[in-house]
């Protein structure tokens, strides 16, 4: 088997609204193109999805991506720009905070920069840890039971890397 990406895949705790989401990016073949077009960490701009996404019209790219944003995996704006001596109003979208995580999940590991995905790594490990321990307190299972199985995966994997 191929090597995995140890990656985490946050979801909204409301089973409808998990459908919602994973179905607003596989439902469409659009959806996930569009998804890989859109920048982490800036503004992409409406025209320039659609010139990228050139085998897909004008319109299936807008309607897949206000199905992102009802989704809640995008959110857009409109900035006032100069072109051409003229001001005119473009449209962009950015990740949310939910987005972010799911465009990191469509990108191919060898097209994110090293220093992104350490970053990356250690905000799910975070984000995971945080969800693990509130998940244990809700449940009551003691959160130490948990640590005790990541300090034993830990070394024996340390060890079989380390001799």
């Amino acid at each position: 088997m191929e090597e995995l990406w140890p990656y985490i895949l946050p979801l909204p705790t409301k089973s409808t609204q998990q459908y919602k989401v994973l179905l607003s990016m596989f439902k469409y073949k659009a959806s996930p193109q569009i998804l890989k077009s859109i920048s982490v960490d800036k503004p992409t701009y409406q025209r320039d999805l659609i010139k990228k996404l050139h085998p897909y019209s004008n319109k299936t790219v807008i309607q897949n991506l206000n199905t992102l944003v009802a989704a809640g995996i995008l959110e857009e704006g409109m900035e006032k720009v100069i072109a051409k001596g003229k001001s005119v109003w473009v449209k962009w979208y950015k990740p949310t905070s939910l987005g972010k995580w799911l465009v990191l999940f469509l990108i191919p590991l060898k097209q994110i920069p090293s220093k992104e995905v350490e970053k990356t790594l250690k905000e799910l490990f975070e984000f995971y840890v945080k969800s693990t321990i509130n998940f244990c307190v809700n449940y009551g299972i003691d959160p130490k039971s948990i640590k005790k199985t990541f300090e034993e995966t830990y070394r024996q994997v340390v060890a079989m890397h380390l001799g």
